[in-house]
C-alpha cells in the first residue's frame, strides 16, 4: 500500500521549489483542490465526453504525484487503466479518492503543525 505522504516527493519538491515553506504551500493549495477536482472526475465519468475523464484523472495523478499525496496517485492510477474498469469499479475507486483526500488533507495538516512546533523550538533562545 503507497503511503498517505509520499516524504521523498516532498523532498523533492523542496529541492525543486528552493524552500520547504514554497513546497508546503504547493500541498496546501493541492488539498483546497482536491473536493473540486474529485468532483470534476465524478461528473465527467458520467459524461459521454472520455477525453474530459482521461484528463481529469490524468491531472490529479500528476499533481498527487508532485505532492507527495502516495494513496491518492496509486488510486488515479487504477482508474486509468481501462481494461480492468467497469462503472462500478470506477464509482468504487471515486469514492476511495474522496477517502484518500480526507486523510491525505488531515495528515499534511498534521505535518504542517509539527514543522510549526520544530520551527518554534529552533527559533527559542536558550534561558
Amino acid at each position: 500500500m503507497q503511503p498517505i505522504i509520499d516524504m521523498a516527493a516532498l523532498s523533492r519538491l523542496a529541492a525543486e521549489t528552493g524552500s520547504s515553506r514554497a513546497a508546503t504551500s504547493f500541498v496546501s493549495r493541492f488539498t483546497d483542490l482536491l473536493d473540486e477536482r474529485i468532483l470534476v472526475i465524478e461528473r465527467s465519468f458520467k459524461s459521454p465526453d472520455q477525453d474530459q475523464w482521461y484528463e481529469a484523472v490524468k491531472g490529479l495523478q500528476a499533481a498527487a504525484a508532485t505532492a507527495g499525496a502516495g494513496r491518492i496517485q496509486a488510486t488515479t492510477a487504477l482508474l486509468l487503466a481501462p481494461d480492468q474498469l467497469d462503472a462500478g469499479t470506477a464509482l468504487g475507486l471515486i469514492g476511495q479518492l474522496r477517502s484518500d483526500a480526507r486523510v491525505f488533507t488531515m495528515a499534511h495538516s498534521a505535518l504542517c503543525e509539527e514543522q510549526a512546533f520544530a520551527d518554534r523550538l529552533a527559533t527559542r533562545r536558550p534561558a
